[in-house]
């Protein structure tokens, strides 16, 4: 292994202060180099390949850029800074990365596992199923929406620069190989890429990266993490010769799901039903139809936060097989087993005058048993700031006579709940639970407002959706 000394088995580099890291699992590798591990430590090594003399001052002029630029407008946002350069001759640098974090590629199945794995429905949910991979998808849209925001481009997304946590009761997201980021106007000399995420623009070498190069390879990212194909590479593109994959790349071939062209259909994936929301799929449809090759036309990485947020907001999961899936579905899609009844919590703009007005900003699914919070993101609309902070808890209990609620404040705050029904009643609540029950002919809809009664603000109105195939 280049640039590294090895000596007892161990494997090791030094940084230019004279720190000692002993290398310890290999996490990633990209065109550029390799990321390892270091053993008893929240660090990584990213080695860089051999270079010449000026593709390694400018490699080291980009990583001390880097540097600055998270030392001043990078607080707060999970990418792993480089915190020191690998000592001469070797070329690479020491970054935080937490413990217990793997690549998004690990929820990706290889050519190889394709072909090896029995179940592949049962590796889909051993990876934490459709809800955790689209919390893991939105937190990392967040992580580049905010970059985009300071005028800062990642560059070079991929399933292997994103790492996530190895836990399935995390949903944790970093992106490393932070030597990729630039500011927007210089990132036009930047063509660095990794061939099957990267836009055509910069396949056909006719832009640099921008914003709109990153929302495309997130894109790419989010649809194959979440249906296990890729895009653009069907049938037509896998059993051709390697030399279509260029044209696939390059955007001269239609999408996997093209409405009017079945040429490069895929034989591989889950149904897009199953996977992705219809918010989901119109996204997909525009970035790899009409954006693939025109990106003035292409989503932004920020339309991808809140659509794959409120797809994950509207998850159930099987009362039989337990997987989770979307509360659309009469059936569980893994399984066939009916849909049990739950809540759908309709979010709209409250107008003292009027109530709650049209149309439902979102949907979320409350099932019975399955605690909740409401954070700022819902309780305000999306916010920078804050916007995890838990405002409310909520709970749903299958009682005797229907479903009774709880609700109770979590963040110091005091929230109303109002009634429409033959008895219209005006309801504060706050650090202690508050009960009420689902009961349509007494109290008609139940409503929760995120604001005071008499200023217009975001109200959650409570509607119970039959379990049931009919």
């Amino acid at each position: 292994m280049n640039n590294i000394n090895i000596s007892n088995n161990r494997k090791c580099v030094t940084d230019e202060h004279g720190t000692v890291y002993e290398l310890d699992l290999k996490l990633g590798e990209g065109g550029q180099g390799k990321v390892y591990s270091v053993k008893n430590g929240r660090y990584a090594i990213k080695v860089l390949q051999q270079a010449n003399q000026s593709q390694r001052e400018g490699l080291r002029r980009q990583i001390r850029s880097v540097q600055r630029l998270t030392q001043l407008d990078l607080k707060g946002l999970n990418i792993a800074r480089p915190i020191a350069l690998l000592k001469e001759p070797r070329l690479g640098y020491v970054m935080e990365l937490l413990t217990g974090m793997e690549p998004l590629s690990n929820l990706i199945p290889t050519p190889l596992q394709f072909r090896e794995i029995d179940n592949l429905v049962e590796w889909y949910l051993q990876g934490g199923g459709l809800g955790r991979r689209l919390k893991l998808l939105a937190k990392c849209a967040e992580i580049f929406s905010k970059l985009h925001a300071k005028g800062l481009v990642y560059g070079d997304p991929s399933p292997n620069n994103i790492f996530i946590s190895s836990s399935n009761n995390s949903e944790e997201v970093w992106l490393i190989d932070s030597d990729n980021l630039r500011s927007e106007d210089s990132a036009i000399a930047s063509r660095l890429r990794t061939t099957p995420y990267a836009a055509p623009e910069i396949e056909l070498g006719i832009s640099g990266a921008n914003t709109l190069t990153d929302a495309h390879a997130f894109a790419v990212i989010a649809f194959k993490t979440l249906s296990f194909v890729h895009p653009l590479m069907g049938d037509l593109v896998e059993n051709g010769e390697p030399e279509i994959i260029n044209q696939a790349v390059q955007g001269k071939l239609p999408w996997v799901d093209a409405p009017n062209d079945d040429r490069n259909r895929s034989s591989f994936g889950f149904p897009r039903d199953m996977v992705l929301s219809p918010r989901l799929q119109r996204l997909c449809a525009k970035t790899f139809g009409e954006g693939l090759t025109n990106p003035s036309v292409r989503p932004s990485v920020n339309q991808w936060v809140e659509t794959l947020h409120s797809a994950a907001d509207y998850i159930l999961h099987c009362q039989d097989c337990e997987s989770p899936f979307y509360a659309t579905n009469k059936l569980c899609p893994w399984c066939d087993a009916p849909r049990s009844s739950f809540v759908q919590l309709a979010i709209s703009q409250w107008e003292p005058q009027y109530g709650a007005m049209s149309p439902i900003l979102q949907a979320i699914a409350l099932q019975v048993n399955q605690p909740r919070e409401l954070t700022r993101r819902i309780t305000r609309g999306w916010v920078e700031y804050q916007q995890d902070q838990a405002c409310i808890s909520l709970e749903a209990k299958q009682e005797a006579t229907g479903i009774l609620i709880t609700v109770q404040s979590l963040d110091g705050q005091s929230y109303w709940l109002t009634s429409d029904g033959r008895e219209k009643l005006e309801v504060e609540f706050g650090e202690r639970p508050k009960r009420f029950p689902i009961d349509p002919q007494r109290f008609g809809s139940w409503f929760l407002h995120f604001g005071a009664l008499d200023r217009p603000h975001r109200v959650a109105k409570f509607n119970l959706v039959k379990g049931g195939v009919s």
